[in-house]
């Protein structure tokens, strides 16, 4: 009897000390983790110097515009540190930009992939080009005037005033013009100016002015217009409207008088 229980007691003593010998101290692991994190951030550093920001996407703005702008808040000189601060907070927008998504394309490159608003169209004030976006709001003057935007003439406002809508007289009025200018967007057609007076609206383009007669059947005019203003390029004249309806696509051509 007095044997087995020094067997017990050998045995209890032989388990402790396996236990003793398996375990492994929580602080040697966690300093091992962070000599590991230490290493990592190391090779970042000395690895992935941030050297070159690409930027892409552009139609409206240019590259200095949009870095000056990105780079209002100061940015890490290094390729992972800067693509995660971009990640965590969001770069500063210009106007007329939805968003900006960062890429990382090389150990030493960033590329800023850039998504730009549709300039809808444009008024003329103080020498200035002012735009609007498809909602009728004005966000940017400009002093330059960009090529495929319409130029919206014959309207009558006393200011313009950036992040306000479209100075006009009516919400009808208000509805037209956005109406037009979208349908332009819409079907890409090449536009240099839209003249609006009460009921009616002119589209021109080079030589040839679009009497659109009424504010009936924008989309369908405009739809047809894409056709027929590629069959008169290098023209030049007149397109009646008038008699255009849903069921007759009625379009009559005057050439101009030399």
């Amino acid at each position: 009897m007095k044997q087995k229980e020094e067997n017990k007691v050998i045995r209890l003593k032989d388990h402790q000390k396996q236990q003793r010998e398996y375990k492994i101290p929580v602080a040697r692991i966690l300093l091992v983790i962070l000599s590991m994190v230490v290493l990592v951030l190391i090779g970042i550093i000395l690895i992935c110097p941030l050297k070159k920001v690409e930027v892409d996407g552009l139609n409206y703005y240019t590259k200095k515009e949009v870095m000056k702008k990105v780079h209002q808040k100061h940015y890490v000189k290094n390729t992972i540190g800067y693509y995660i601060q971009a990640s965590l907070f969001k770069p500063e927008m210009l106007p007329f930009l939805n968003s900006i998504d960062v890429e990382i394309t090389g150990p030493n490159t960033i590329t800023l992939h850039v998504h730009e608003k549709k300039r809808a169209g444009c008024l003329q004030y103080n020498g200035e080009y002012v735009y609007f976006d498809k909602n009728g709001q004005l966000l940017e003057s400009n002093s330059e005037k960009f090529e495929d935007v319409p130029l919206i003439t014959g309207l009558k406002y006393n200011s313009l005033s950036i992040h306000q809508k479209i100075p006009v007289g009516s919400k009808e009025m208000f509805s037209y013009i956005l109406k037009l200018t979208n349908a332009i967007d819409r079907y890409k057609l090449k536009i240099d100016q839209v003249y609006i007076q009460d009921d009616a609206a002119w589209l021109i383009k080079g030589n040839l002015m679009v009497d659109l007669y009424n504010r009936k059947y924008v989309d369908m005019k405009v739809s047809e217009l894409t056709g027929i203003l590629k069959k008169l390029e290098g023209k030049s004249g007149t397109i009646d409207m008038r008699y255009f309806d849903e069921y007759q696509k009625i379009t009559i051509f005057r050439p101009k008088k030399s």
